[in-house]
């Protein structure tokens, strides 16, 4: 992953700043933008994802130091996976990212449920855009 405008540092559980965000990536922010209701300077920290053939994402909840996602999904589909504890068992729902594709991670699909992409079966990228969560000091 490459980050822009800011990073998540593991190592400290902290968000830190990234370098600027490539101006190939303005007119999507607009979009993106546009698509979530927000004003496009809401969103602080960009990541661009590589997947290959093979490669998924496995079941987490994205860092409590961001809000909104939106997501763009790029060359090959991809299924997004969300599930969330309930007794002793799980609630599951699906979700097909088709190529060109654009979605958001708000509310409780942010906060209450895990998510998770299985291996795709050819090239991949996802953009994503995160603005900060109110709880974030950066």
């Amino acid at each position: 992953m490459v980050s822009f405008g800011l990073d998540y540092d593991y190592s400290r559980r902290a968000v830190e700043g990234a370098p600027e965000m490539p101006a190939f990536l303005a007119d999507l922010l607009v979009r993106a933008a546009e698509f979530a209701g927000c004003d496009q300077a809401a969103f602080r920290q960009v990541g661009v994802n590589e997947y290959r053939s093979g490669a998924g994402v496995g079941w987490h909840k994205d860092k409590p130091q961001f809000g909104i996602i939106v997501g763009v999904s790029l060359l090959g589909p991809a299924t997004l996976r969300f599930r969330k504890a309930e007794g002793a068992g799980w609630i599951r729902v699906s979700h097909p990212l088709r190529p060109r594709s654009i979605y958001i991670l708000s509310g409780e699909a942010r906060t209450e449920w895990e998510h998770s992409i299985p291996a795709v079966d050819r090239l991949r990228y996802s953009i994503n855009f995160r603005t900060l969560s109110d709880q974030s000091p950066a």
